[in-house]
């Protein structure tokens, strides 16, 4: 079982890995942000989210402390305030950029709340949540899917971007220029 599901979720992962690979690199493919609700792009997208995420989720309850981590009440504050951390940063982000903005089918470009301070809070969010259960459940299946998960919310403003320029302009072009993708370490980086 363990396996089914690490390999769903792997597979899984690759096949939105690679769909993200051709946003980038063919100018005529988009499939994230999606065109429409009701478009192909839109359903794959969140289908695969889905069913990642529960198997993800279940991967942790049935392979728990199969890794090399502490014991779990070592490790127990670590994956509580980087939960706490994603929930605080991700609800925040929301309140400024609600559901619907978030899956690509927004009208205008938000700047204001976490958004003056990382062109993407929500994506961070993520990070730090997939990391929060890493740790919470010491498996290394879920090391594994975990690891595919964060590498995939890096790429995912790759995706974006060109086609926010695209949609915003000159607008999303200064805002670029003045925050930075993720978040800058001191002076370091110019909005990438």
């Amino acid at each position: 079982m363990n396996l089914t599901l690490l390999s769903v979720a792997l597979v899984l992962e690759i096949v939105y890995g690679l769909l993200f690979a051709l946003t980038i690199k063919l100018p005529g493919f988009r499939f994230w942000p999606p065109p429409s609700r009701r478009s192909w792009q839109f359903l794959l997208s969140w289908l695969l989210v889905i069913v990642v995420g529960v198997a993800f989720f279940f991967l942790g309850l049935l392979d728990f402390g199969s890794f090399w981590l502490p014991r779990f009440w070592l490790r127990f504050p670590v994956a509580l305030v980087l939960f706490l951390l994603a929930s605080a940063i991700g609800l925040w982000a929301h309140t400024v950029f609600p559901l619907r903005g978030t899956i690509g089918l927004g009208s205008s470009l938000v700047t204001e709340g976490p958004y003056r301070y990382t062109r993407n809070p929500q994506y961070i969010s993520d990070v730090l949540g997939i990391l929060g259960y890493m740790v919470l459940t010491n498996s290394w299946m879920v090391w594994v899917v975990g690891a595919l998960g964060v590498a995939l919310s890096i790429l995912a403003p790759f995706t974006e971007e060109p086609w926010l320029e695209e949609r915003f302009g000159d607008a999303y072009r200064e805002y670029k220029a003045r925050v930075p993708r993720f978040f800058r370490l001191g002076e370091m980086g110019n909005g990438t």
